[in-house]
């Protein structure tokens, strides 16, 4: 496995996941497991819910309000692109810093790019050449292939796939097992659902469904 260090930065003192929600949850896990020696410094999750969170820790905040503090490393926990989008711009204008998490046993080639704020989770790969935008989502087991690449805050579920030269735009959502074909393009904002295959190229604010895929409007 190849060997690449993505540590909470030098001067992180607190740990804050955005979102307390069931992949909130799932991040402190693999959180944990990235960073065991930082699990200490975890404090709490930023959340407009003050129910949610569970036994990792309690909602200590929302997001839309919370002013970070010095030393805080947010994580975002929350699966849906435009959400995350939302949520990390809110909290970037505020001084805020995200961290780049990466679990021990996902593949991140050293000539990859990964951008900050991105998370990379138990065996995601990401391959020779390839590039992850800001904020980037890998879900667990879904792959991006050589010199694919993915935009701010587009979000791979389980078992998505990008095949080698594929470019997805920002804020591009794909399910459960979708993939995306070697060099095609999928525009900003669309989405590619559970178990379909975009074999041609996808216009922006777009739903492929199927396989091989067509194309609908995506209804917001």
């Amino acid at each position: 496995m190849f060997e690449r260090s993505f540590a909470p930065f030098a001067d992180c003192r607190r740990i804050l996941i955005v979102g307390g929600g069931g992949f909130g949850r799932e991040v402190y896990c693999w959180m944990r497991d990235a960073w065991p020696a930082a699990r200490d410094r975890f404090t709490g999750f930023l959340d407009a819910d003050p129910s949610r969170g569970g036994a990792e820790g309690g909602v200590i905040g929302d997001p839309d309000t919370y002013q970070p503090l010095p030393g805080d490393g947010l994580l975002l926990g929350v699966g849906i692109p435009v959400v995350r989008r939302r949520l990390a711009e809110v909290l970037l204008a505020r001084g805020g810093r995200f961290l780049t998490l990466v679990h021990p046993t996902a593949v991140v080639v050293p000539s990859a790019v990964v951008g900050e704020g991105t998370i990379v989770c138990p065996h995601g790969i990401v391959s020779d050449a390839a590039t992850l935008g800001r904020g980037v989502l890998v879900n667990y087991h879904a792959s991006v292939a050589h010199d694919a690449s993915v935009g701010d805050y587009g979000v791979l579920s389980p078992y998505a796939t990008l095949g080698g030269f594929a470019r997805v735009g920002a804020d591009v959502f794909l399910g459960l097992h979708a993939s995306v074909g070697p060099g095609r393009r999928v525009g900003d904002r669309s989405k590619v659902s559970a178990n379909s295959s975009a074999l041609a190229d996808v216009p922006t604010d777009t739903l492929v469904y199927g396989v091989p895929g067509r194309h609908g409007p995506l209804l917001s």
